[in-house]
């Protein structure tokens, strides 16, 4: 018993260990340093990232963006994992390279200054919860529903291609007994004028 619970604290220990948390920190932005929040995710890259971060915030989140100088601004809106104030709330996907595969998902929310631990401490670990949450759970989630969803479209490919082929099949082997029957038709007919030709010259 004091054996299995070891290897179970274990397991739980090395969950957290793994676990990617967000933090608060100064993010470059217009060419200054604003408060804002980060995390660093591994095992994924950046363009699944982007993919999973746009579904949470405009697809599920009801969120409207554009694109602003690297980020994607939502301006003026309600995100209700921040509560009921509109706010503008900027995003951005920073890729790793080899050196540091690491991708790193910046969050900046303002309403007439950026939000910080400071000034507003509630809302900053709201921030840091949601980043926590999507870097550990939502993007694993996506990215298996995305891969699930390209599985399951390669499925069907292959299942029409299946049925096309024995479609084709059953044609060509439809028209071969045609061919067939009009080979062994024009034989009795040659050897029925052969037969006569024969008589003829007798």
């Amino acid at each position: 018993m004091k054996k299995i619970a070891f290897f179970i604290l274990l397991s739980v220990m090395s969950t957290f260990a793994w676990a990617q948390t967000a933090q608060s920190t100064m993010i470059e932005f217009n060419k200054m340093k604003v408060p804002g929040v980060i995390v660093a995710i591994t095992g994924y890259d950046a363009a699944t990232v982007q993919a999973a971060l746009l579904a949470r915030m405009e697809r599920i989140g009801g969120l409207k963006g554009t694109n602003m100088k690297g980020f994607r601004l939502y301006s003026g809106q309600v995100f209700t994992g921040f509560g009921n104030t509109k706010y503008d709330i900027y995003t951005r996907v920073i890729p790793g390279n080899k050196k540091n595969p690491e991708v790193i998902v910046n969050l900046l929310v303002a309403s007439e200054t950026f939000v910080s631990p400071t000034t507003e401490p509630e809302l900053t670990q709201r921030m840091t919860d949601f980043l926590t949450v999507f870097a550990n759970n939502f993007l694993k989630e996506f990215d298996t529903n995305q891969k699930v969803s390209a599985h399951t479209k390669d499925l069907e490919k292959m299942e029409k291609d299946y049925k096309k082929l024995v479609s084709d099949r059953d044609k060509t082997k439809s028209n071969l007994e045609k061919q067939e029957k009009a080979v062994s038709a024009k034989a009795e007919e040659i050897a029925k004028i052969k037969a006569t030709l024969g008589s003829l010259k007798q």
